[in-house]
């Protein structure tokens, strides 16, 4: 009998990393230029692109929920109509 503890393992194929890859970019790269057009002194502007940086990788790279959820958008955009 299986006495250990069981994890799940996601397998994700290589097409839904670079869709996470490009929301990801597209993200950064939008925040980071509202904060450079809103921000007016310069010293705060580089720990706030830090900030949102290290922000949008956990929401977009690490967090599961949302994966999950940008993956399931990814399988909805590849449908075929039939």
């Amino acid at each position: 009998m299986f006495n250990g503890k069981l994890s799940k393992v996601v397998n994700r194929g290589p097409e839904s990393w670079q869709f996470f890859a490009f929301v990801f970019a597209a993200i950064c790269g939008f925040g980071l230029s509202l904060v450079d057009d809103f921000v007016k002194g310069a010293i705060l502007k580089v720990p706030i692109k830090v900030g949102w940086f290290l922000f949008a990788f956990y929401i977009l790279m690490v967090n599961a929920w949302v994966g999950n959820r940008l993956v399931k958008f990814l399988m909805w955009l590849k449908r075929q109509p039939q």
